[in-house]
């Protein structure tokens, strides 16, 4: 996941997104629309994009089975996505990446953890602790990354924050309080590290966790209010920080007694912004302005997008295709005001991947 991360009455994200090809984004009137490339021909799902840099920038999904996934890498060649090859072959559940010689890639297969690293050159495999399953990896432009891995710990199972060596991947060693799960996480710099999940130590009752590294040490926030009880309860999801005084949470309710929404963090205290008709997010992204766009579940043909600018919501549709269709994460494109996303649409018989843009 990115760092993570349309115009005035419609997701007030700015038109001008920088020089993205006409050749991929024909010039038209806002709106989201459909961004192609040979790297997006195949028949299998698109989960995760991240972008580092203007453009340096990657998407991953996965082909095949559980039992002999086909591990699929599209990257971002300032025209279109065009695809790579990966060195073994698993379904990747996140993408981080730090600038066009620096990238992760996590995920799983039936041999356990997979960690790929790209070098500016090719993507090679590296060491990745069988701590649960790799969930979510974040990066910031200095190099800094930091990963998350558990068992279930949405549910409250068990968790592990790691952090990039150079070489592999490593536990973070972050002081975290008894019963806690660590389920989000955002990357700014070596020294601007947020963390978001849950703690469960009184084992009656469950409550949001935010953690944040300085450079120098880690300082626990509390997230006021009930996430429920456990094995009833909501999970944090993700994490944006768009400064240490502007952070956004996605809550889930999951099968807990309370809303779905996302919650701000000003430095001081907390807000609880409550998602349109209750809808669940499964995905979070920074708007390049300040606020942020949420990925709802949908059932239809288009994709949806709820853009929070820090006072209301606005919501749009991505353009008409065929099957069920799901964005699954997006992020803001570096030097632009610009949003990507990902997704797949479910047709019968097979899977059609795609990138939405707005900008």
């Amino acid at each position: 996941m990115g760092r993570n991360a349309v115009c005035a009455a419609a997701l007030a994200i700015a038109c001008g997104a920088g020089t993205l090809a006409l050749s991929a984004v024909p010039a038209q009137a806002a709106g989201w629309r459909n961004v192609g490339g040979a790297g997006l021909k195949y028949d299998g799902s698109l989960d995760r994009v991240d972008f580092g840099a203007t453009n340096a920038g990657w998407a991953v999904g996965a082909a095949g089975s559980f039992f002999s996934p086909q591990t699929k890498i599209a990257k971002w060649n300032g025209s279109g996505w065009v695809a790579q090859a990966a060195p073994v072959g698993f379904t990747p559940t996140d993408v981080a990446v730090a600038s066009a010689s620096k990238a992760w890639v996590v995920g799983y297969n039936i041999g356990g953890n997979v960690g790929l690293y790209w070098n500016g050159t090719k993507w090679s495999k590296v060491p990745y602790p069988l701590v649960g399953l790799a969930s979510q990896v974040a990066a910031a432009p200095d190099g800094t990354a930091y990963s998350v891995a558990g068992v279930d710990p949405a549910a409250g199972g068990l968790s592990a924050v790691l952090r990039w060596t150079g070489t592999a991947w490593a536990d973070a060693k972050v002081p975290l309080p008894a019963s806690s799960a660590i389920t989000a996480v955002d990357v700014k710099s070596k020294n601007d590290v947020w963390l978001a999940g849950s703690t469960s130590a009184t084992g009656t009752s469950v409550t949001g966790l935010v953690m944040h590294y300085d450079g120098k040490a880690w300082k626990r926030i509390a997230v006021p209010g009930s996430l429920g009880v456990p094995a009833y309860q909501g999970t944090l999801y993700r994490i944006v920080a768009n400064s240490p005084t502007n952070v956004y949470v996605l809550r889930v309710r999951q099968n807990a007694q309370i809303t779905n929404a996302i919650l701000r963090y000003n430095g001081t205290s907390w807000k609880t912004i409550n998602t349109p008709l209750n809808t669940a997010g499964i995905g979070l992204s920074a708007d390049g302005r300040g606020g942020v766009v949420m990925l709802p579940v949908t059932t239809g043909s288009k994709t949806q997008y709820m853009h929070y600018n820090g006072t209301s919501w606005t919501t749009l549709s991505g353009p008409a295709r065929s099957g069920t269709v799901q964005a699954s994460d997006a992020d803001a494109r570096p030097g632009t005001t610009a949003v990507v996303s990902a997704g797949t649409a479910t047709q019968t018989g097979k899977k059609v991947p795609f990138i939405e843009y707005y900008g």
